[in-house]
């Protein structure tokens, strides 16, 4: 049974996954929620998702083809708009290997419920999240004009939530619309979030539930002491670089929060082209984003 009367439905999008970390992560999970929804962004030729679902025969696990990769943020909107037809009140997000405690979702729902009680505008609650490496909280607050990692409280307002994990109710689409399917993938999490706090709405991120996650390939500690979490991948670099541009272009922020973006921009590109340990197709890739960023070029990366 699930963890709570509430209706919560699970999204989970897969890409490419051996097929028996979906049934270890779904038979963990579905039981907590009405249904679990698997959006596979699988290449056509990639059978291990349907095939290892449909042999485990999970209770209240859905399996949905998205045809092939349509990008995290499209294959979510898919899951959402079938979440609604199954009547859900709450959609929870969820990666293919989410680390989810045992009655962790009822934990989530007690303490948004909580939240609209005292603060009717909450949209969303997401875990506190904790890179098992590092044991840092993944966790963004505004301090002053800069998104900063803060310490988590029993119920922390943040300035966007990890996609991993947050429950979100399914009226905030409503309000404060779908995520951004021209991202295709990266920064689509902080988009949403950030125009939601823009419209009025809060996130939180609470203590009452904690769930391991792992950010990036390699989290390195700067001179400063703060842990920087970067991805070896070329075709990511594009999309991180791009999407930046595209933040800045997509929101409305306060000048003195705005600034915060074209720091993380400046930083993130001078740092992928000139530090050590890039590649030239890392290099290329940056200098491609920020161009078609510049452009408003969106969706998938040309090939």
């Amino acid at each position: 049974m699930p963890d709570s009367d509430a209706k919560v439905v699970g999204v989970l999008v897969a890409y490419n996954t051996d097929g028996e970390v979906i049934v270890r992560t779904a038979r963990r999970l579905a039981p907590q929620m009405l249904r679990l929804l698997v959006m596979d962004n699988s290449d056509p030729d990639h059978e291990q998702v349907s095939k290892s679902l449909a042999a485990a025969a999970i209770d209240n696990v859905e399996h949905i083809s998205c045809g092939g990769n349509v990008g995290i943020a499209s294959a979510q909107n898919k899951g959402i708009a079938r979440a609604v037809q199954l009547g859900a009140e709450y959609v929870l997000f969820l990666d293919d290997d989410s680390s989810f405690p045992e009655h962790g979702v009822g934990g989530l729902v007690r303490r948004l419920k909580e939240e609209c009680k005292l603060f009717p505008e909450t949209a969303g609650v997401g875990p506190e999240i904790v890179d098992h490496r590092t044991g840092q909280a993944l966790v963004a607050v505004w301090e002053g004009s800069r998104i900063r990692p803060g310490k988590v409280s029993q119920a922390t307002e943040v300035a966007y939530l990890v996609s991993s994990g947050a429950l979100i109710d399914v009226e905030a689409f409503e309000k404060f619309g779908l995520f951004k399917g021209d991202y295709f993938i990266d920064h689509v999490d902080k988009e949403w979030g950030l125009r939601v706090g823009l419209n009025g709405g809060r996130l939180v991120v609470t203590s009452d539930v904690t769930m391991a996650h792992q950010l990036g390939d390699m989290p390195t500690r700067t001179r400063s002491g703060n842990v920087r979490y970067t991805h070896g991948s070329a075709t990511r670099d594009y999309y991180l670089t791009r999407n930046a541009v595209f933040l800045m272009r997509d929101l409305n922020l306060p000048a003195a929060k705005y600034i915060d973006l074209i720091r993380l921009l400046g930083e993130s590109s001078l740092r992928k082209i000139l530090g050590r340990g890039r590649t030239p197709a890392q290099r290329r890739a940056v200098l491609l984003g920020l161009g078609d960023g510049i452009r408003n070029r969106r969706g998938p990366r040309p090939s």
